[in-house]
C-alpha cells in the first residue's frame, strides 16, 4: 500500500511539474504582429542612399523595438540598412494610438526593388514585406 501511495505522489507530483512549466511557455512574451508597407522608395537624395519610407502597423499603445532592417533585393542580395529615421535601432518606443509609425530606411544606393522585400528584425521577431514598385530617380 505505501508502494502505490507513494508512487500516486510521485505521478503528482510530476504531473504538477508539468503542468507549471507548460504554464510558464503560455507567459512569454508572445510576437507583437507588425505589418510593413513600403510607400516609397527613392535614390533622389544628396546622401547617396536608396531610402524607403514605410508604414509599420500594430498594436496600439504598446511598446516594441526595431534591432535592424533588412532589404532582400530581387537577385536574392541581402543588404543591412545604415540608417532609420523616426524610431532609434536598438531602441524601444511607443506605438501611437492608431497603431502606426512611419519610418525612412536608409541603405546602400540600388538599382532595382521591385519584386524584393524588406525584414524589420525586431524583439518580438522578424516581419517581411514585399516591395511593389519600383525606385524614383
Amino acid at each position: 500500500m505505501r508502494k502505490i501511495l507513494s508512487l500516486l505522489v510521485a505521478a503528482m507530483m510530476l504531473m504538477l511539474n508539468l503542468s507549471c512549466s507548460a504554464q510558464t511557455a503560455v507567459t512569454k512574451r508572445q510576437p507583437h504582429p507588425v505589418t510593413i508597407d513600403v510607400l516609397a522608395i527613392s535614390n533622389d537624395n544628396s546622401d547617396g542612399v536608396t531610402r524607403m519610407t514605410v508604414r509599420l502597423t500594430s498594436l496600439p499603445n504598446t511598446s516594441s523595438r526595431v534591432d535592424s532592417v533588412t532589404l532582400v533585393a530581387p537577385g536574392g542580395s541581402r543588404f543591412l540598412a545604415t540608417d532609420i529615421d523616426g524610431i532609434d535601432f536598438k531602441r524601444y518606443f511607443q506605438w501611437e494610438d492608431d497603431g502606426k509609425v512611419t519610418v525612412d530606411v536608409d541603405f546602400p544606393r540600388q538599382t532595382k526593388t521591385d519584386g524584393g522585400k524588406v525584414i524589420f528584425h525586431t524583439v518580438y521577431g522578424d516581419f517581411t514585406g514585399k516591395i511593389h514598385g519600383g525606385i524614383k530617380r
